[in-house]
């Protein structure tokens, strides 16, 4: 049985194992070098701190050992730097190798679009700059707390993937993501030339 919950401290070995298999042996993503486990320590407790969903996909074991994780995602700040980006989040979503084509991406989408779309996604943001300063409006939040509304992918076309890339493209605007721009041959990775793709969800 697949359930979905938060993402504990101790899903971030498999996270991070998740993580570099994409890196290691795909153009799904540019790194080339997997992170150190501190660097998904640091990013699990920024978005904690921020209000943000980070979400595992795990099989129950009916056991006392540690959950499988068969896939993750997440929302990070989009621009975070920028209070006026607030209610726009990235995705961040990977599934287990051994684990695809088992609906586990969908269904952690379906998680966080169930999220956003009631409203239970409020971004907690950062800022520069003191409250009575010009042009500032926070009529759209709750003290630091502004609601997400929108949701950018930020895709590599893998060559080596499924149509040269492009069924992963069609993936999402099958969910409802719009493609809003595409850069042509911006990285080098694997003896490829990649394309990078914007799209867009939004619940407004």
């Amino acid at each position: 049985m697949i359930t979905y919950r938060q993402a504990q401290l101790s899903d971030l070995d498999q996270i991070l194992a998740i993580n570099a298999h994409y890196i290691l042996h795909t153009s799904l993503t540019f790194m080339r070098t997997s992170p150190h486990i501190g660097t998904y320590v640091d990013k699990w407790r920024d978005l904690q701190a921020r209000g943000l969903p980070y979400l595992v996909a795990v099989e129950d074991t009916n056991t006392k050992e540690l959950d499988v994780v068969l896939g993750y995602a997440s929302f990070s700040p989009f621009r975070g730097h920028l209070l006026s980006y607030a209610p726009t989040v990235e995705l961040s979503l990977f599934v287990h190798p051994d684990y695809q084509s088992r609906s586990i991406g969908s269904g952690l989408l379906n998680e966080l679009f169930n999220l956003v779309r009631n409203g239970k996604v409020h971004h907690v943001v950062e800022e520069s700059g003191p409250r009575d300063m010009i042009g500032y409006d926070d009529s759209e939040s709750t003290g630091d707390n502004i609601q997400v509304r929108n949701i950018i992918a930020v895709m590599a076309v893998d060559p080596e993937g499924k149509d040269g890339g492009e069924e992963l493209r069609k993936w999402y605007t099958r969910r409802g993501f719009v493609e809003k721009g595409r850069l042509e041959k911006v990285g080098f990775k694997r003896g490829h030339w990649i394309d990078t793709v914007y799209l867009q969800y939004s619940t407004s």
